[in-house]
């Protein structure tokens, strides 16, 4: 065998110092619910030649305490059906920030998303910006108004609701054999005490 497999790292966004515009979804708790924010500005996101300019979407962005290649992105969530994945490449003129287009996933149906990305990305901020959610439609029809017979249909969806966000890349090679070491004592003494 010319290579070892590659072991998916632990999860980096539980790592000390990872923070996001939204805690509930980094604190590896399935139980706790965070919502994605209405961007002020936005976000002017193009994807796949179609423009979001005029869209203001709902967005989370995952910041972690060092830049990591990112193979790998878990989203468990309750109402995701449109969003777009960025990474920031950093450098950005105005705020630093430069973001770059990963992924987009339309007509999602499951809560359970695992996206891997065949060209990773060095970053340390990941940006989830969330275009439709299951709940919009209802949404719209509970904040429509009726003047005189005109029909004003509310413009602004619902929230993003994600219970947990992962990301991955790979073990080093050291980090790899460091697993393995602390495994073997482990069951070296799993068997001393079951000797005895």
């Amino acid at each position: 065998m010319l290579f070892a497999p590659q072991e998916w790292s632990d999860n980096y966004a539980l790592m000390d110092g990872a923070r996001s515009t939204s805690p509930q979804m980094i604190d590896g708790n399935l139980e706790t619910v965070g919502e994605t924010i209405f961007s002020s500005t936005g976000g002017g996101a193009r994807a796949g030649g179609i423009g979001y300019a005029n869209f203001k979407g709902s967005e989370v962005i995952v910041t972690l305490p060092e830049k990591r290649r990112v193979h790998r992105i878990v989203l468990k969530a309750d109402n995701l059906k449109h969003f777009i994945i960025y990474a920031d490449r950093g450098g950005g003129i105005i705020d630093g920030a430069d973001w770059q287009f990963v992924k987009e996933m339309q007509s999602v149906k499951t809560k359970t998303i695992d996206l891997r990305i065949t060209i990773p990305y060095l970053t340390d901020r990941i940006r989830i910006l969330v275009l439709k959610t299951t709940e919009d439609a209802q949404l719209v029809r509970e904040t429509s108004v009726n003047l005189g017979g005109l029909r004003i249909l509310g413009s602004r969806g619902a929230p993003g609701k994600i219970r947990e966000i992962e990301i991955y890349g790979f073990k080093t090679a050291e980090q790899a054999e460091a697993d393995d070491v602390v495994e073997t004592r482990e069951k070296e003494l799993d068997e001393l005490l079951e000797f005895e």
